[in-house]
């Protein structure tokens, strides 16, 4: 029996030695490093806007769209959400462009490469939007005819029209099959720093508004900005004071601006670098309803 007792009690002293404390100087839960995403509520002209300014250089911030379900019958939220799992860091999520009654995107529209809806819209949606599988985007301005690629072997000094040539649309999804990027249309606010949305020819319908930012900051570096305005405006008129607002008081040179989704798809989630939850900017509905999902992720 002594000999039972004596290895029952060296089991026990191996078995609690094995633990180990938590330690008070174990360092804290990290999404992300907050030197490249800067969280922010701003008043300017008396107008407030929350931002988040994410800083792409070093490609530490990258991007990842959901465009549609795949073809093994999972959602886009239980995709999102497997990704997610996988790669961490998540910096925010955010419902993206327009789809029909029947749940499809409206416009051209390639998933990591796979075509979902291969109609072009011919006008209105002037934002063909690229999302490269290294993270970047790039927005091509559809009416300029003039847009350009590069890898796969495609000319890097080919200008592809594709609203005007049928073989040059189809040349350029083969280059996004080659390149497993993400294509989607949605409607063109500003290039190249200047407005390409009128009042005349956008909706009017007031609410509040989400747009997505890309562009240089005073040191010449790419930016991505989610800026959203809660006071009820136009698409229009959104638009034209987010643009003051970056140029001015951001001090941004914006190449491209477009709109994010805020009506029966408003989706919006951030978080800390401590992976906590921030409402500075927050959705009205369940991540679970999006039909199409934008999310920023540190690497």
């Amino acid at each position: 029996m002594k000999f039972c007792f004596n290895l029952i009690l060296i089991s026990v002293l191996l078995f609690a030695t094995s633990l180990k404390p938590i330690e008070k100087n174990d360092p804290p839960l990290q999404c992300y490093d907050p030197n490249y995403v800067e969280i922010s509520n701003v008043t300017y002209k008396n107008e407030t806007y929350s931002v988040v300014l994410m800083h792409r250089d070093g490609n530490r911030i990258r991007a990842k769209y959901f465009a549609a379900p795949d073809y093994n019958g999972n959602n886009v939220y239980q995709r999102y959400t497997s990704w997610s799992q996988s790669v961490g860091n998540i910096v925010l999520v955010s419902s993206g462009t327009y789809m029909d009654g029947r749940q499809v995107p409206v416009g051209l529209t390639i998933d990591n490469g796979i075509p979902v809806n291969q109609t072009l819209v011919p006008d209105r949606m002037d934002a063909l939007t690229i999302v490269f599988a290294t993270g970047g985007i790039v927005v091509s301005n559809l009416k300029d005819g003039d847009l350009s690629v590069t890898g796969g072997g495609v000319d890097p000094g080919r200008k592809y029209n594709i609203r005007k040539s049928s073989i040059d649309l189809q040349d350029f999804m083969d280059w996004a099959r080659s390149q497993e990027a993400t294509v989607f249309q949605t409607h063109l606010l500003v290039y190249k720093n200047a407005l390409t949305v009128s009042s005349y020819n956008s909706v009017t319908t007031p609410r509040e508004r989400r747009f997505l930012a890309v562009g240089k900051d005073e040191d010449g570096k790419i930016v991505h900005v989610i800026v959203h305005c809660p006071q009820n405006s136009s698409i229009y008129d959104g638009a034209k004071k987010t643009l003051d607002f970056l140029n001015n008081f951001k001090d941004i040179e914006v190449t491209f601006m477009i709109n994010l989704d805020t009506g029966s798809q408003d989706v919006f989630e951030l978080h800390n670098s401590d992976c906590s939850r921030n409402n500075a900017i927050k959705g009205t509905q369940q991540l679970s309803t999006a039909v199409n999902l934008l999310s920023y992720y540190f690497q």
